[in-house]
């Protein structure tokens, strides 16, 4: 991974963190190997990249509930490589890759976009500026980022909640946002970074899911920072 960038480093850190918190199953090495193995082939076809982890999920069902996430990864390492440059994303190649993947991913895929470009310009990590700098909802041609962010822009006091209080909020999101499995996840992970919580004092009661997908987030986070003294 020496030729990787700090992104695509960050990608198989989350990779790593994501299914070890996961699962313990016997299998768990030679599905991270896979898994990793896929992401960083990049002489491979990208929609081909997306059918081989989908036949991995596929083969080992206990870790489908991770296929969207993993996805948003493999997407994120993608974009990262240094050929991309922006006429890439005007190609024949690109339209398609959008076509074919209209319905994939998750919203997540925005955190992790967020955490690569705050990393990479050294702006501190917070809720207001990934909602209102990054997502720009409070632009009116991105209403329906609002729409979809609005459990968190609407209720200021969530980098004060506990999990009891995360829980009834989460409980009124529309399912057709995508946000609401991922919306305890996502409020930790702010709570963390505006140093609201420690992870010593992270609250119990999280599922399995969130729990792995919170370690993601944190592990991109910390993996992709650049170090100006290199």
């Amino acid at each position: 991974m020496s030729d990787q960038n700090p992104s695509q480093v960050a990608v198989i850190q989350s990779v790593r963190a994501l299914l070890n918190s996961y699962s313990k199953s016997k299998l768990l090495t030679d599905i991270t190997a896979k898994v990793e193995d896929v992401i960083q082939d990049e002489e491979e076809d990208f929609l081909l990249r997306i059918s081989k982890l989908d036949q991995i999920m596929e083969s080992n069902p206990e870790f489908e509930p991770l296929a969207e996430l993993l996805f948003d990864l493999l997407m994120v390492h993608f974009l990262a490589a240094e050929e991309h440059m922006e006429d890439y994303f005007d190609s024949p190649e690109w339209n398609e890759i959008e076509n074919k993947t209209l319905d994939r991913g998750s919203e997540m895929l925005n955190l992790f976009l967020y955490i690569s470009e705050a990393n990479e310009t050294n702006v501190e990590i917070s809720l207001d500026d990934f909602l209102n700098e990054f997502l720009l909802v409070g632009e009116d041609e991105f209403q329906e980022e609002y729409r979809i962010y609005e459990s968190l822009i609407v209720n200021e006091e969530l980098l004060d909640a506990d999990l009891s209080e995360m829980k009834k909020v989460q409980s009124g999101i529309k399912a057709d946002t995508g946000l609401q499995e991922y919306f305890i996840p996502l409020v930790l992970f702010f709570q963390l970074a505006e140093e609201v919580l420690t992870k010593t004092n992270l609250p119990e009661g999280l599922s399995a899911f969130e729990t792995a997908t919170l370690e993601s987030m944190l592990a991109f986070s910390s993996a992709g920072i650049i170090d100006d003294k290199s």
